[in-house]
């Protein structure tokens, strides 16, 4: 009896020392998967860096951190790929600022990868370079919307003419800026160049000299202009303007079967003072009709008649770049000269 007691213990002993053996190798087992498992994420997350891939990259390293919880190498890892997604999302989104911040944040990261530590230092010095075009560009935009005399910047007007938004969605912010500078300076331009020419086709010789007849047209038009709206129009200011404008304007207006406030309003786009500061804008918006394919055409009948030029090749040339002649003015011989001279060095055949 006491043998058969025996057996059974020393069969128990030997159950319970197989158990912990298969124990200790399920761990082991476990360990090794788990060690492999974070290898693998690691080495995959660093090649979708390779490839720019960088959602991927992040899944590849949470999958790490999950093999390896609160591992330094995959936090960083993780957290520099993290750092170049949302950098790039804010671009996009137009917070180039935001984005300054969150990669300036993420090039500080320690214990991170060679190859991210490199794309994030350069994609820093991209994202500043965009900042700074974007407040260059937010300066020369609002200053130019200030313009009142119509003397506006070629070259910036030229730059916000090219812009493409798809290309450079950091400056998405300041397209609505961007436009109504365009829409701005295309009236003026329309409405400077249709009393210009009119005025240019009228005297072969100098626009700023008059007959009689024009003084008198002029002084009787200041008047008309005056009575029509005494609490919108300044006479003092009027009488400064030249009786050349008055008399172009007044022509371009009849044409147009205008009144004296269309007279006034043509005006007031080469000369704003003769508003009163008193007197509400809602009238600026009065009938402009000259569209850019007539204004672009009456500059072509004054190039043809004072300078000669082909009206066949000017007729070729698109209204955009014709208009675009004239930015700096086209009320005197000089401006007609100057325009000229402009269109001449890229189309040389107007001769």
């Amino acid at each position: 009896m006491k043998k058969s007691i025996k057996f059974i213990g020393l069969l128990g002993t030997v159950a319970i020392l197989v158990t912990g053996l298969g124990a200790c190798g399920s761990k082991s087992a476990s360990n090794n998967n788990s060690a492999a498992g974070y290898a693998h994420s690691i080495s995959q997350g660093l090649d979708a860096v390779a490839e720019n891939k960088m959602n991927k990259a992040v899944t590849y390293f949470e999958n790490a951190l999950t093999q390896k919880p609160k591992d330094v190498k995959a936090t960083a890892y993780r957290d520099q790929a993290q750092v170049y997604v949302d950098t790039s999302t804010q671009l996009k989104a137009g917070e180039v600022q935001e984005a300054v911040a969150t990669v300036n944040d993420g090039v500080k990261i320690k214990n991170g990868a060679n190859s991210l530590t490199t794309k994030l230092t350069k994609l820093k010095a991209t994202v500043k370079a965009d900042l700074a075009e974007y407040q260059q560009l937010d300066k020369d935009v609002t200053a130019q919307l200030k313009v009142t005399d119509g003397n506006y910047s070629s070259d910036i007007l030229k730059q916000c003419k090219a812009i493409d938004w798809h290309k450079k969605p950091y400056l998405r912010k300041l397209k609505s800026k961007v436009n109504k500078l365009l829409k701005q300076t295309s009236s003026s331009t329309s409405s400077s160049s249709s009393v210009a020419s009119t005025s240019s086709s009228s005297s072969s010789t100098d626009t700023t000299t008059v007959s009689a007849a024009d003084k008198k047209e002029a002084a009787q038009m200041r008047q008309n202009i005056v009575q029509a709206d005494p609490d919108h129009w300044d006479s003092t200011a009027l009488a400064q303007v030249p009786d050349s404008v008055i008399v172009a304007a007044t022509k371009k207006s009849n044409e147009m079967g205008g009144d004296p406030g269309t007279t006034a309003n043509m005006i007031a786009k080469q000369y704003p003072n003769i508003k009163k500061d008193s007197s509400s804008d809602s009238d600026s918006n009065s009938s402009d009709a000259a569209t850019d394919k007539e204004s672009a055409d009456q500059v072509r009948t004054v190039l043809v008649n004072n300078q000669e030029f082909s009206k066949s090749v000017l007729d070729s040339i698109p209204d955009s770049e014709i208009l675009a002649a004239i930015s700096g003015g086209f009320m005197t011989n000089s401006d007609i000269a100057r325009t000229a001279g402009i269109l001449l060095k890229k189309y040389p055949n107007l001769k």
